[in-house]
């Protein structure tokens, strides 16, 4: 990977946003997280890093649709690039930049935090961003780890991606989750100080029915949820005065992408309404304004206003 204290030197930088959200949420973001149809996290049936390479990979068509699809209503969103994919389809990377959307990390090996040393979680950060940066020759700010695996058992996680260069993270599952997830009453942005500087967070947004906070706005959640339902509780989140997160993969717009063995419950999960992504995607392309995190730290003010 290099030498990290070189890259550390070259990366560490005070934040280059300014420090805010506004107190009046109009836009949300959208997000994608660049991975490949077998980056399915904490299966048996998962390949290890070193047989990636061997597989097919659909990443390339799949991710070129899915801005083909947001080019349809002149949408730029927030890419996290796995650094894998990033080193072995860096025209990715440049294409995304090219067309006007933000480039951000998620991480090389796309690996549990709670299963990583802090060195290791360290390197996995520089080295991604290293990639991501020299591919796209701009700075890189955002992090989002795998599988939203931040946890109590993960102290050091935030002070790590500071130490790593980065100024902002929505990694934070504010719910209980299969892997991850962490106890949280702050379900909008708000500001984490660290003894190595400060860091915005960006929690994946949930919001709260009968007294729990649910997620509709990624994933699998975006997915088995109908769309009227999608929207209402978009438009609760936003007149909570915080800013919608949703994420998506570009598998998820593949119905016929290959599947990995594993159990029904997380068979579900994993590929339930696979069919009715791109269009969700074009309605809330539609219904919603959608931006970047990039542009929506840059235009906001005062963080702390929107821990809902």
């Amino acid at each position: 990977m290099g030498s990290v204290g070189e890259r550390l030197a070259e990366t560490k930088s005070s934040m280059p946003f300014e420090r805010g959200v506004r107190s009046s949420a109009t836009k949300s973001i959208f997000s994608i997280d660049v991975e490949d149809w077998f980056h399915i996290l904490d299966v048996p049936s998962t390949p290890d890093l070193d047989q990636w390479d061997s597989l097919p990979s659909l990443v390339e068509r799949n991710f070129l649709k899915l801005l083909d699809v947001l080019a349809e209503k002149n949408v730029r969103v927030t890419c996290f690039f796995l650094g894998w994919v990033a080193k072995k389809f860096p025209h990715l990377v440049r294409e995304a930049d090219a067309r006007g959307h933000e480039i951000a990390s998620h991480g090389f090996a796309h690996r549990l935090v709670f299963s990583m040393t802090p060195d290791e979680f360290l390197q996995d950060l520089v080295y991604s961003k290293a990639i991501l940066e020299d591919n796209s020759g701009r700075a890189v700010h955002g992090y989002r780890t795998s599988g939203f695996s931040v946890t109590e058992r993960t102290p050091w996680f935030f002070e790590k991606i500071v130490q790593a260069g980065y100024s902002y993270d929505s990694s934070v599952f504010p719910a209980p989750r299969g892997h991850g997830g962490m106890k949280s009453d702050k379900f909008g942005p708000y500001l984490i100080e660290t003894k190595s500087g400060s860091l915005m967070e960006f929690p994946i947004t949930v919001t709260k029915v009968a007294g729990k906070p649910l997620c509709f706005f990624g994933g699998g959640y975006l997915r088995l949820a109908p769309y009227p339902v999608i929207r209402k509780m978009a438009q609760k989140v936003l007149a909570e005065k915080r800013p919608v997160i949703f994420y998506i993969h570009p598998r998820e717009i593949d119905p016929k992408h290959p599947r990995l063995p594993m159990s029904t419950v997380r068979r579900l999960k994993s590929y339930v309404n696979l069919k009715t992504t791109e269009e969700k995607i074009r309605r809330l392309a539609s219904d919603f304004s959608l931006t970047t995190f990039e542009e929506f730290i840059s235009q906001t003010n005062h963080p702390v206003e929107l821990n809902a």
